[in-house]
C-alpha cells in the first residue's frame, strides 16, 4: 500500500473531502479534511477512518497511521496561523 492507495480507499466515503497522504514504509501520514467531522470528537472522526483503513493494518500493510481529521473551518484556521 502506499499513499495513493491510501487516497483512494478513502475517496469514495469522503467524497468532498481534502486529502493528502504521506507514507515511509508503511507507515502513514493521513490529512483529510471534510464536513463530515463536523460536531464529531477526535476520537470518532478518527474511528471514522480506523473503521475503513482496519483490514490494512491487520494484514500489516500498514503499520502505523497517523490521522489529522479536520473540518473545514479547522483546516482554515490552521492555515492562518
Amino acid at each position: 500500500m502506499n499513499s495513493d492507495d491510501l487516497i483512494a480507499l478513502l475517496r469514495p466515503h469522503f467524497v468532498d473531502a481534502h486529502i493528502e497522504a504521506v507514507n515511509q514504509g508503511n507507515k502513514f501520514e493521513l490529512l483529510i479534511v471534510d464536513n463530515a467531522f463536523e460536531g464529531k470528537r477526535l476520537v470518532a472522526r478518527q474511528q471514522m477512518i480506523f473503521a475503513l483503513v482496519n483490514e490494512h493494518i491487520q494484514s500489516g500493510a500498514m503499520h502505523a497511521l497517523t490521522i489529522h481529521a479536520l473540518t473545514p473551518a479547522e483546516y482554515d484556521a490552521r492555515k492562518s496561523n
